[in-house]
């Protein structure tokens, strides 16, 4: 549940009047989840193994700034950060020339509700937010040609301790994101859908904590020994390995902390900006 965060300085985005988009929301980890849409694209995966992405469409994503109700007593949130690609035409297939802006998108996770189940979108529907502001202009074929940005994300920690999390354009560049904008693209609008966006995910070591890798490293290691554990490769295993490793580390978001994202392009201006609140039920 959701409702406008009054204050927060972020006015919506210029082009987009009515204050919240349909964003297309990505993920590109090892499990398959059995809410989301697997596509044929792939991207590196750990071991340079392909991965398959899959998603779905969060219908109502706020621009700019939201208040987030956390809809069960244990619900603990993290923010990652992540970039969008923002399309004129989101109807029609886009070619390498078609331009297009990135933007960033603090993408919220509900970290508890990912255990016990292999359903993804309870985890990431309906608490992410995406940045108000021109973002960076370009096309679709110069995300693999290396660009200057970077999206990132910070909040306050309990004892004023910080948690930051950053991607840069560098870390989307072998992603093959042409290729995953082009068939969400053809996706939808064999649909007839609307789309605003489309969420690349969290790409980069830093991206998000489920990225870092020590604590990938740390859940596919065995309890007892320090060395891989074959059966903690099971990608559904590993998930639950590493969720419940970052929710014992307490570095999740606070309740009433502010999630601030700024984005930047060339010469650290500043781009995209989006600040996240959520409350507890």
């Amino acid at each position: 549940m959701r409702a406008p965060l009054p204050g927060a300085g972020v006015e919506p985005i210029e082009d987009n009047r009515r204050g919240v988009a349909r964003i297309w929301i990505t993920d590109g980890s090892p499990p398959v989840f059995s809410d989301t849409e697997r596509l044929q694209v792939s991207h590196r995966g750990l071991f340079g193994l392909p991965i398959r992405y899959e998603g779905f469409v969060d219908p109502d994503v706020p621009i700019g700034t939201a208040e987030v109700v956390g809809d069960r007593p244990d619900d603990v949130l993290f923010a990652e950060a992540e970039w969008c690609v923002l399309l004129d035409h989101p109807s029609a297939e886009p070619e390498d020339a078609t331009p297009i802006v990135l933007q960033g998108l603090i993408e919220g996770k509900w970290m508890n509700r990912l255990l016990g189940t292999r359903q993804w979108q309870p985890a990431s529907i309906a608490n992410n937010v995406l940045a108000a502001g021109p973002g960076i202009r370009t096309t679709l074929a110069a995300l693999e040609q290396g660009l200057a940005g970077e999206t990132g994300v910070e909040y306050e920690l309990a004892g004023g301790r910080r948690q930051v999390h950053v991607t840069t354009l560098a870390d989307v560049r072998g992603e093959n994101v042409p290729e995953l904008v082009r068939e969400v693209v053809r996706l939808t609008a064999s649909r007839g859908e609307a789309l605003d966006a489309i969420d690349l995910g969290a790409m980069g070591e830093q991206a998000a904590v489920v990225n870092e890798r020590a604590r990938i490293r740390a859940a596919l290691r065995g309890d007892r020994v320090p060395l891989p554990n074959p059966l903690n490769m099971a990608p559904h295993r590993a998930k639950e390995r590493l969720v419940r490793s970052a929710l014992a580390e307490q570095i999740s978001v606070p309740a009433g902390t502010t999630v601030r994202l700024t984005t930047t392009g060339t010469g650290a201006t500043v781009v995209g900006e989006a600040a996240l609140v959520w409350q507890p039920a």
